[in-house]
């Protein structure tokens, strides 16, 4: 097998399990309903009226700290009850809250506000997704690019598709220079984990794929190299759920050709 077909096949193993992923409890398609968290104690909204009724939360220093009743509550497969503390969620997508049908995350930007994410095996949206139309895999878009590290990693205020979440910070370690079709570019990429993220729009971007623009996440480099591997960006979780915020594509990031690979967008069957 050429080191092509390899990727290519590699390529394909990651688009069924992005499918996968999406379609998960928690993940893109399930998500229902926020609260934001303050240091009063609260009910959780969407529960009114279930066997969940009664939880009770409030924010904590690392995250959440919800008051139990017995029988109601798993957290990371172990039956839970009283009080219990849920920190915020990290890259790996734990800590997960479960009560009943839905799944509950706590979730911070960049580690002030704090907000619970709440995802429901019922979502409407699990019955409407047909699927994710991609482009074809095209080996052309697997560009080199230079890693160019900060001194120190630089707290980048970012837009966000939730207007009252513009100017929260995004950790920004370095740039990535890469020329797409003629152009130079300096690109932003942040962290999430251990990896980076990039936030683009290009000439594809509302006519042909996800409008205000797609993702792509790779490694953090350890050297000066890097690889842009366009057949996997990604449509945002705001392409599954309006209920998510997920950040823009700053001025950095905008390619002015059509970069024809990746995700383009969701697929939904007709009500």
């Amino acid at each position: 097998m050429s080191h092509v077909d390899a990727r290519a096949a590699d390529w394909e193993r990651w688009r069924a399990g992005r499918e996968a992923s999406v379609r998960s409890v928690p993940g893109n398609l399930a998500l229902v309903a926020y609260q934001p968290l303050a240091a009063d104690d609260a009910h959780v909204d969407v529960l009114a009226g279930g066997p969940a009724a009664d939880v009770v939360v409030r924010r904590s220093e690392g995250g959440a700290r919800f008051f139990l009743p017995e029988g109601v509550a798993e957290l990371d497969g172990r039956p839970v009850s009283g009080e219990v503390d849920v920190a915020l969620l990290g890259a790996d997508g734990a800590p997960v809250l479960r009560l009943g049908r839905y799944a509950v995350d706590v979730f911070s930007l960049d580690g002030s506000d704090a907000e619970l994410r709440i995802y429901d095996t019922q979502a409407p949206a699990l019955d409407r997704f047909s699927g994710i139309e991609t482009y074809p895999y095209d080996p052309e878009w697997v560009l080199p690019a230079r890693w160019s590290p900060l001194p120190a990693v630089s707290a980048v205020p970012w837009g966000f598709s939730r207007a009252s979440d513009s100017g929260h910070a995004k950790k920004v370690p370095g740039t990535l220079s890469a020329d797409v079709e003629g152009q130079h570019l300096d690109l932003l990429a942040f962290l999430n984990g251990e990896a980076l993220v990039l936030v683009f729009a290009d000439g594809t971007t509302g006519a042909e794929s996800y409008a205000p623009g797609r993702f792509l996440s790779l490694e953090r480099p350890t050297g000066s190299e890097a690889v842009l591997d366009f057949n996997r960006a990604f449509v945002p979780p705001c392409g599954f759920s309006d209920w998510y915020s997920c950040p823009l594509p700053p001025a950095e990031n905008r390619i002015q050709a059509p970069v024809r690979a990746g995700e383009r967008r969701v697929l939904w069957r007709k009500r």
